[in-house]
């Protein structure tokens, strides 16, 4: 009879068995991390849906949602994101493209300078803990909103102090002023300065065919010296005269060249980071038809155009690419604009000042607008979802 050899099967140590499952453990934990992380990135912060839709999701993944927020899960079942749902109501809106004459008035005084007084190295305003970006609202108890009263304060003081109550970065703050007599007019300083109002030139984004409330600008108005978004009391918008432009090249913002006319055509009621909101009394002459809106997540890389004014010629169509979308976050900055009309390069260079708010369609809805200019390339320049800008007309109502 033959012999059967046997093979010797020898048993792993404890050690070699521990050592495969936590290479195992690892290498699972990093392909869960990282098909998370894919699944994560592929929904964004912020979905966005019209009020009888749903939200666009990649296949596989469905959308349980409750007022703001949503629970999206692969197959119905793996927890993928919990974003927040913005719901857009359906409707059209008439695109702009028409500049405008923008005049606001503060809500407090804004101290957009300090000095110290002449002949003198005393700042009492500054002394006191008052600094550049503060809104004056109200001095020894009674509210003030413009430069006039503030300085009448000063000068009636006689260099008694005086409690100037501020906001600062949304806080309530109380600071004793005592000015000091100056030399050179024999009236009362505290070495402050300060504005209480603004004007100039934007572009019309939208104007709602119901309500004739309106959007432009696409960003807020913002002191020139401190860049801190001025507080609103009341504003008016204008008819303006558009007649040119002065060129912006790299390095130099250009900027429409234009004057207002003497009617008002509508009132201001909020300036706010996305943009300058109002109603106009009547439908500006002209405008063709209203138009769908697009959500964020249908504003795609590529051909568009922007409707604008840039000489006495009005309202007209530019070419212009667009690229780098951003979905997640940000207020006014969500893509790039590529300026692609010759004849806009022409008249322009690019995008220049009073450009703001020159409404951007794709594929035949209004889906944003222009914002800023690329200093160092005004072929250039950053564009807002429409979606971003009606969030703050909704507030309003």
């Amino acid at each position: 009879m033959d012999r059967i050899k046997q093979k010797a099967f020898k048993i792993p140590s404890p050690y070699a068995v521990f050592r495969v499952l936590t290479v195992s453990i690892l290498s699972l934990l990093l392909f869960l991390a990282a098909f998370s992380g894919i699944l994560d990135f592929a929904v964004y912060d912020t979905l966005s849906c019209f009020a009888d839709g749903e939200p666009r999701l990649p296949a596989g993944m469905t959308c349980y949602y409750d007022d703001d927020r949503a629970d999206v899960r692969l197959f119905g079942t793996i927890p993928v994101k919990k974003p927040e749902v913005n719901v857009v109501k359906t409707r059209k809106l008439y695109a702009g493209g028409m500049a405008f004459g923008v005049r606001i008035f503060t809500k407090g005084v804004p101290v957009v300078g300090m000095s110290a007084l002449p002949g003198s190295k005393k700042n009492p305003a500054y002394e006191a803990g008052i600094r550049t970006g503060d809104v004056i609202v109200n001095i020894d108890g009674k509210e003030v909103n413009s430069v006039a009263e503030v300085t009448s304060y000063i000068n009636e003081s006689e260099g008694k102090p005086l409690e100037f109550t501020v906001i600062r970065d949304g806080k309530t703050l109380t600071f004793s002023v005592t000015p000091v007599s100056d030399s050179s007019d024999g009236g009362y300083k505290a070495g402050m300065w300060i504005r209480d109002s603004t004007a100039g030139i934007g572009t019309v984004t939208f104007i709602d065919p119901d309500t004739l409330r309106f959007g432009g600008l696409g960003h807020g108005i913002c002191d020139s010296d401190t860049g801190m978004l001025l507080p609103l009391l009341k504003g008016t918008a204008s008819e303006v005269e558009i007649n040119g432009a002065v060129k912006g090249v790299p390095g130099l913002p250009g900027e429409l060249r234009g004057s207002f006319l003497p009617d008002k055509t509508g009132a201001v009621y909020k300036n706010d980071r996305r943009g300058v909101f109002g109603v106009f009394s009547a439908l500006p002459e002209g405008i063709g038809e209203p138009m769908e809106i697009a959500l964020k997540d249908e504003v795609k890389d590529g051909e568009a155009y922007i409707l604008s004014t840039v000489n006495s010629e009005g309202v007209k169509a530019y070419r212009v690419e667009l690229s780098s979308i951003c979905r997640n976050g940000r207020e006014d900055k969500n893509f790039v604009i590529t300026v692609t009309d010759k004849a806009l390069l022409d008249a322009t260079g690019g995008i220049v000042r009073g450009m703001s708010g020159s409404p951007v369609i794709q594929n035949g809805k209004l889906v944003g607008a222009v914002t800023h200019v690329l200093v160092n390339d005004p072929t250039q320049g950053y564009g807002i979802f429409i979606e971003n800008m009606l969030a703050e007309v909704e507030k309003n109502k």
